[in-house]
């Protein structure tokens, strides 16, 4: 049975919109005035609780080396990272959300995790509606969004690039700057469900990456390109398993596009540069796309261990 909504503002004494028979006032009008207030907490929580995330990022400098190394493929270094909003478009506010969300620490835990533990015993000080955002946050990831409809001055719709899943984003700037069929690569957090909604409100977290209309559908074959390589070691790997591993890759497809004008033939050399850096052989990328493979395809030849012969992937995910 659907839940009964409001059409329109009720005044108090007005029958109740759920057809009870009863007066709003002593009906759903409780209800609806506690729901509201939880929501305008977890609103507020949105924005009091990731600054806090940052703040702990930015406590345990001595992790962020190998977390440079790969999220900017070496490309930078730690001392810069002053000078990396200028150089990447928010580089530095990137890095540190993907450091906080993405990257795992020596424990196996992100530092999302780890605080998510630690305000169990009042290690990470988060008030009541923060403490239940942080642990929604916990499974977040940088994704690729692709933006189907703007709403200008309110939100828009996004789609997830790799599991095609649709999120209603409560980012009023976003809203003024982006354009449909435009991607967004950051980490989409939950955060206030609506009275009467079955689906949480998203938000996006820290920065994000903006890139234009004309690169999704080569976004998802440089993905699928690593995901054909996860598969190697784990066949049964999904969308999910390869952001959880490896979502860095995502950022370096961000930085090898120009950032002054369009380049189309940017993302043909990315394709194959990953093919040949993966050593993928024509035909698992053929097989995975589901495409038969021309009979002049050349092959790269790779140079990994068969599938059994690797080690077993890590398991305790966060």
């Amino acid at each position: 049975m659907a839940k009964p909504t409001a059409t329109k503002k009720l005044g108090r004494n007005e029958p109740c919109h759920c057809g009870s028979g009863r007066k709003y006032k002593d009906c759903h009008l409780l209800i609806e005035e506690t729901a509201r207030r939880e929501q305008l907490l977890l609103r507020h929580a949105q924005d009091s609780l990731l600054p806090k995330i940052i703040e702990a990022a930015q406590s345990v400098p001595d992790q962020f080396p190998p977390a440079f190394a790969r999220f900017w493929q070496e490309k930078y270094t730690v001392d810069q990272m002053a000078d990396l909003d200028e150089a990447e478009d928010r580089g530095a506010e990137r890095f540190l959300t993907w450091f906080a969300f993405d990257f795992r620490q020596a424990d196996g835990r992100t530092l999302v995790g780890q605080l998510d533990d630690a305000a169990d015993t009042g290690g990470f000080d988060v008030d009541p509606a923060e403490r239940t955002l942080l642990a929604q946050w916990r499974q977040v990831r940088l994704r690729p969004y692709v933006v189907d409809s703007v709403r200008k001055g309110k939100g828009l719709t996004l789609h997830d690039l790799l599991g095609g899943a649709s999120y209603e984003v409560a980012d009023y700037n976003a809203s003024k700057r982006l354009a449909p069929g435009e991607v967004v690569v950051g980490h989409l957090t939950p955060a206030d469900t609506a009275p009467g909604a079955d689906v949480p409100t998203y938000y996006l977290a820290g920065a994000a990456a903006q890139l234009t209309d004309d690169t999704a559908e080569k976004l998802l074959e440089f993905a699928e390109l690593h995901l054909a390589d996860l598969r190697r070691r784990a066949p049964d790997a999904t969308w999910d398993d390869l952001v959880d591993e490896r979502s860095e890759i995502l950022n370096h497809f961000v930085t090898a596009l120009p950032h002054e004008q369009r380049d189309p033939t940017v993302m043909d050399r990315l394709l194959v540069d990953g093919r040949i850096a993966l050593q993928l052989t024509a035909e698992s990328v053929a097989s995975l796309l589901g495409r038969e493979l021309p009979k002049d395809e050349s092959v790269v030849e790779s140079t990994e261990p068969e599938v059994g012969d690797e080690e077993p992937a890590s398991e305790g995910k966060d």
